[in-house]
C-alpha cells in the first residue's frame, strides 16, 4: 500500500516540492473491547485503524504538511512538505476516509462524529524540532477507550465497523460503492437509531459491534434498496409487529451477522451494558439457530424470524458457526444459483425486486427470489427455509377455493375445536410465486332455528399472532345474499360473526379474505360453532 500512496502524493504536491519532501511513516490502532455470546470477555485487544484519514502537521502552526490514509494493517506513509527546515511534527488520524477514496479508489464515504458534529481525532506524540530533510517513523499510536457518562466506547471501533460493512458489500457481494456518504454519531442519548444516511449510536453501544452493524444495516437498506418501515417500538420476541417494521429490523440484524461472518466470526446480535468490563449481556441472539428464542418466534411479523430466514438464504458450509464444513440449513451451497454464490443470489433479490416493492414485507422476498432465480430457484430447499419460521407464501392444501362453487364444506365444531390451518396466499405458478391476495371460501349446512358463530383465530391460538394475516369475513345466505361482514370483532385482527337465528335452512357460504394492504398474507384457523340448536 505504501508505494502507491507516496506516488499519488508526489503528483499532488508537484515535482519541485516533492523533491524537498520527507516521508513520515507509522501506524494507528485503537483499543477494542472483546465480546462473545456471553458478553464482554475482559480482553482489550488493539486493532488497526483501517482506511482513515491521516494528516502530518506542523504542531506549532497547525499547518498541514501532507495527507494520506491508513492501510489494512493501520500503517501509513505520507510524503510531507519540507518547510520549515525544522518543525515540531505531529501526525493526526481522523474518523473519516476522504483520502482513501482519493488515493485507493471508490469507496463509501464514512464519518464518525461527536456531539459537536466534528469527527474524532487521535494524535501521535510530538516529534520536536525534526529535521525535515530526514524521514520520520512515528511508531504505533493507539486511540484509547472513551468514557461518556459512565459508558465506554471508541469512535474508531464504530468507524472500523462501517469500514467492514462496506468492504463486505464491495468485496464478497460485488456491489458498487454507493454515491454520497454515511455519517455515524456517537454518543447518542436517545438510543441507537438510523434515518436516511445517518445513524446515531447510543452511549452504551459504543463497543457493541453487533448493534453498530445493525444500525449500519439500516443505512445499507436505504442506500441499496428501499425500506417501507413505519418505525416505532419493537423488541425481540414480538411476533405481532407491523411486517414492514419486522422486515426492516430483521434485515438489519441479518446484515450485522453477514459482516461478522465475513470477518470470521459467528453471526450474533449481542447488546451489552457499556459500563461493565465482563459479561453484562442485556440482549442476545444467535442468528444461526434463533437461540435463545428458537421455537418461540415465527412468521413475517417477527423480526427474529425474518433475520433467521435471510441468514439461511446465504448460510453455507464455510460459515464460522462452530460447525466447520457443515451446512446446517436446507439450502445447499454446493450448487451456485444462476452461477452466483448464495450471498450474491440474495443481494440480486434485495437490489432488484425488493427495491421496487410497495409496502415491503417478507412476501416480497419470497416472490423476488422465485422471479430472479426462475431458471433454478431451488424451490424445495428455499421453501424449507421459510417453513422453518412458519412463513408460508404458497397455496394451502385446499386450493383452489377462490369462489363459492369451490367452497370447502365444513361441519359445526364444538367450542375450542378448530379446522386445520389455512394460508391467505394464492399463486397459479407451480413454484407458488408470485402470489396475490387470496380468498378462501367455505360452506356449512344449517337448519332453521340454529344460532352459529363463524370465527377466525391466529395459528394454534397464538397470543401474539405469529402471522401477518388480517382476516375479513363475509357470510352469504343459501340464496347468495350478503348476510353479514366483519373485520376485527375477534381476538386481535381476527374476524367473528354471530348469526343469532338461522331462518333460511340450506347451505350457507362464507369467505375469508383480507382488506389490509400490509396484512394481505399469512396463516389463520377458522371454525363454525353452534351457539344453540332448534
Amino acid at each position: 500500500m505504501r508505494a502507491p500512496l507516496v506516488a499519488a502524493l508526489l503528483l499532488g504536491l508537484g515535482g519541485t516540492l516533492a523533491a524537498q519532501g520527507f516521508t513520515v511513516t507509522g501506524a494507528f490502532a485503537y483499543e477494542d473491547k472483546e465480546w462473545d455470546y456471553d458478553g464482554w470477555t475482559g480482553a482489550r485487544p488493539e486493532r488497526p485503524i483501517r482506511g482513515a484519514d491521516v494528516a502530518v502537521l506542523d504542531e506549532a502552526t497547525g499547518r498541514v504538511l501532507g495527507r494520506g490514509t491508513t492501510a489494512q494493517d493501520g500503517s501509513f506513509s505520507v510524503l510531507a512538505a519540507a518547510k520549515p527546515a525544522h518543525a515540531d511534527i505531529v501526525v493526526r488520524v481522523a474518523s473519516t476516509n476522504r483520502q482513501r477514496r482519493k488515493l485507493v479508489g471508490p469507496f463509501t464515504g464514512i464519518s464518525v462524529m461527536g456531539e459537536d458534529d466534528q469527527s474524532y481525532v487521535a494524535f501521535s506524540e510530538v516529534f520536536a524540532a525534526h529535521d525535515t530533510t530526514q524521514a520520520l517513523d512515528t511508531g504505533t499510536t493507539v486511540a484509547q477507550t472513551v468514557s461518556v457518562g459512565g459508558e465506554q466506547g471508541n469512535p474508531f471501533d464504530i468507524f472500523d465497523c462501517a469500514v467492514s460493512a462496506f468492504e463486505y458489500l464491495t468485496g464478497p457481494v460485488l456491489l458498487a460503492a454507493p454515491r454520497g456518504a454515511v455519517r455515524l454519531h456517537w454518543p447518542s442519548f436517545t438510543g441507537s437509531w438510523a434515518l436516511g444516511r445517518e445513524a446515531s449510536i447510543a452511549a452504551a453501544d459504543g463497543y457493541d459491534d453487533a448493534v453498530i452493524l445493525h444500525e449500519i444495516g439500516h443505512l445499507v437498506h436505504n442506500l441499496y434498496s428501499d425500506s417501507d418501515s413505519p418505525g416505532g417500538i419493537h423488541y425481540f420476541g414480538d411476533s405481532d409487529q407491523d411486517p414492514r417494521l419486522s422486515f426492516a429490523e430483521g434485515f438489519a440484524t441479518f446484515f450485522s451477522g453477514c459482516v461478522q461472518q465475513s470477518l470470521g466470526r459467528p453471526a450474533l446480535y449481542v447488546d451489552c451494558d457499556g459500563a461493565l468490563d465482563v459479561g453484562g449481556v442485556e440482549l442476545r441472539l444467535r442468528v444461526e439457530d434463533c437461540a435463545p428464542y428458537a421455537g418461540s418466534v415465527e412468521g413475517a411479523s417477527d423480526e427474529i424470524a425474518v433475520a433467521c430466514v435471510l441468514h439461511d438464504l446465504v448460510d453455507g458450509a464455510a460459515s464460522p458457526d462452530g460447525l466447520p464444513g457443515v451446512d446446517d440449513d436446507a439450502l445447499p451451497d454446493v450448487a451456485p444459483l444462476d452461477g452466483a454464490s448464495q450471498a450474491r443470489a440474495w443481494w440480486a433479490v434485495f437490489t432488484g425486486p425488493v427495491r421496487k416493492a410497495n409496502r415491503l414485507t417478507m412476501d416480497h422476498v419470497w416472490d423476488g427470489w422465485l422471479a430472479v432465480h426462475a431458471a433454478d430457484p431451488h424451490y424445495a430447499e428455499v421453501r424449507s427455509v421459510f417453513e422453518q419460521q412458519r412463513m408460508r407464501f404458497w397455496n394451502d392444501a385446499a386450493e383452489p377455493d377462490d369462489a363459492p362453487d369451490l367452497a370447502t364444506l365444513l361441519a359445526p365444531l364444538p367450542a375450542g375445536v378448530w379446522e386445520p390451518e389455512r394460508t391467505l396466499y394464492s399463486s397459479a405458478s407451480d413454484t407458488q410465486g408470485p402470489g396475490t391476495g387470496d380468498r378462501d371460501w367455505f360452506a356449512v349446512d344449517l337448519v332453521a332455528g340454529q344460532a352459529v358463530r363463524i370465527e377466525t383465530r391466529y395459528p394454534a391460538g397464538a397470543w401474539d399472532a405469529r402471522t401477518q394475516a388480517d382476516t375479513f369475513l363475509s357470510v352469504r345466505t343459501p340464496a347468495g345474499k350478503l348476510a353479514a361482514t366483519d373485520d376485527d370483532s375477534g381476538t386481535g385482527r381476527n374476524a367473528r360473526i354471530d348469526l343469532p337465528l338461522i331462518t333460511q335452512a340450506g347451505r350457507w357460504t362464507f369467505e375469508v379474505s383480507s382488506r389490509n394492504a400490509v396484512h394481505r398474507y399469512g396463516r389463520y384457523e377458522v371454525h363454525v360453532v353452534l351457539l344453540s340448536a332448534p
